[in-house]
């Protein structure tokens, strides 16, 4: 059998690898009587099988790799949220006492067209991280003023009530709180010298 012979044969078998539904039954049992394109069939086989088992393995890999990259991440969202939600709880047993409790040491009362916090209070020495979840915008400020130092005067007595969420951090600036808050729909803070002026 000549070369070319061979590679035509080879052709063949190739193709009816591929699209066996192209070939009668006696082409398919005449390619096969071949000795030599038995052998290169057996051959093709044996390598399908060593990839297709290999292809298996690496598969299997990814698996596992996917399934431990899924429980890393599951793990450190839990570990996260365990800390987030712990610290909240610890960080709202540290923050400024009531303003009830504020009111009844000052003298002052919310229902005053005028909410001051004198500067004669002492400010917490420790800073203060706390969450303001839909709590009235004079009680929230009331708290800040404390700390502060800071007077708060209301212009406009609905603005009171408004029910906010506010993440406060002791350590970040008065101005830069207040030009934040500033940024809420339906009132107007400004904080000029000691008194923050809510409209």
């Amino acid at each position: 059998m000549n070369r070319e012979e061979n590679n035509t044969k080879l052709e063949r078998l190739l193709q009816m690898t591929d699209h066996p539904e192209r070939f009668t039954d006696e082409e398919l049992q005449e390619l096969l009587s071949d000795d030599d394109l038995r052998n290169y069939y057996e051959l093709m086989v044996t390598a399908e099988e060593a990839f297709s088992r290999k292809h298996r393995s690496h598969r299997k890999q990814l698996r596992i790799a996917a399934v431990f990259a899924g429980l890393l991440l599951a793990s450190t969202l839990s570990f996260a949220a365990y800390h987030v939600l712990t610290r909240g709880e610890r960080m709202s047993q540290r923050t400024v006492e009531p303003v009830e409790k504020v009111q009844k040491a000052t003298g002052n009362h919310l229902s005053d067209s005028l909410s001051q916090t004198g500067p004669q209070q002492e400010a917490p020495t420790e800073s203060v991280h706390k969450i303001f979840e839909n709590t009235e915008l004079e009680q929230m400020l009331g708290e800040m003023a404390i700390y502060y130092k800071v007077r708060v005067r209301y212009e406009n007595d609905e603005v009171r009530h408004l029910r906010l969420y506010y993440e406060w951090d002791s350590t970040t600036p008065l101005t830069d709180i207040v030009n934040t808050l500033d940024q809420f729909e339906h009132v107007s803070i400004t904080l000029d010298e000691e008194t923050i002026t809510v409209r």
